[in-house]
Order: structure tokens, then C-alpha cells, then sequence
């Protein structure tokens, strides 16, 4: 019995973890890109001298999302963090805040702790502007969500 829930454990613990998508990188093995058939994701160097990495402290990256699929409405990109011992993601960026294009974001220097693992891209966005029901009347269009890893060494 216990060779048999071994087993399932084993199972279902491989399926799993294979289907996550998140690859480790480093600062040495940037740009870093990933995408799905809406968007491409890529972490990058920054792009300016201005901010310096402070080693132990934090890594800085720059970002791109870029859409890649059909028109998109509403768009909004955010940037998350993992923090130590516990599931709670600390928010980093998000696009409301700033000046976007409409299929593209540009952030040139993200500061991001050491101490954090995991990087976390949400993108949502509608792939209609509105919804018209037969009584004329119109609501927003259903709203989609895209979510990239990336683990940081």
C-alpha cells in the first residue's frame, strides 16, 4: 500500500512540476525571454548606467512586453516579486502607474532583491473593447490574463 500511494505521489508530483514554465537565470546569462501566443516577455540589462546593481542587495533588469497576437484593449502589465518565507508577491511595477503604448511596454532600470527567487510578469487585457447585448446596451469585454516565471539565481 505505502509502495503504491509512493508511487501516485511520485506521479502526480512529476506532472506538476513539469508543466510549470519558469527557467533560473542570472544577471551573466541576460536577455532572457519567454511567450505564449499573445505576448513576449524578455528581461533584460538595463538599459541606462544611471541606477548600479549593488551586489547582495539587488539585481537591475529591464523589461519588455510586447503583444505579438491580435489587437489587444485595455492592456495593463505588472511586475511582481516573490518575498522570503511566505506566498505573498511584492508588487514592483505596474503599467497604470505609467505611459504605455498600447501592445508594448518599456521599463529600462527594474531593481529587484537578491533575497527574491521568483519574478512575476501579469498581463491582462480585453480582445474587444466592449460587449454589445441584443438590448443595445454595451459592457466591458471579458478581460484575459497571462502570467510569465522567472526564477532568479
Amino acid at each position: 500500500m505505502k509502495r503504491v500511494l509512493f508511487l501516485v505521489f511520485a506521479t502526480v508530483s512529476f506532472i506538476i512540476s513539469s508543466s510549470l514554465s519558469a527557467n533560473a537565470f542570472s544577471a551573466r546569462e541576460l536577455p532572457v525571454s519567454q511567450s505564449s501566443d499573445h505576448w513576449k516577455v524578455t528581461l533584460d540589462k538595463p538599459v541606462t548606467d544611471d541606477l548600479k546593481a549593488e551586489k547582495g542587495v539587488f539585481n537591475l533588469y529591464s523589461i519588455d512586453v510586447k503583444n505579438i497576437g491580435d489587437e489587444v484593449y485595455d492592456p495593463i502589465f505588472e511586475v511582481y516579486r516573490s518575498e522570503p518565507n511566505t506566498r505573498t508577491k511584492y508588487s514592483l511595477i505596474s503599467s497604470k502607474d505609467m505611459p504605455i503604448k498600447k501592445d508594448f511596454f518599456h521599463h529600462q532600470n527594474l531593481p529587484v532583491s537578491t533575497k527574491a527567487k521568483v519574478i512575476e510578469v501579469v498581463v491582462t487585457w480585453r480582445e474587444k473593447p466592449y460587449e454589445q447585448m441584443k438590448n443595445g446596451e454595451k459592457y466591458p469585454a471579458r478581460k484575459f490574463k497571462q502570467t510569465f516565471v522567472f526564477k532568479q539565481d
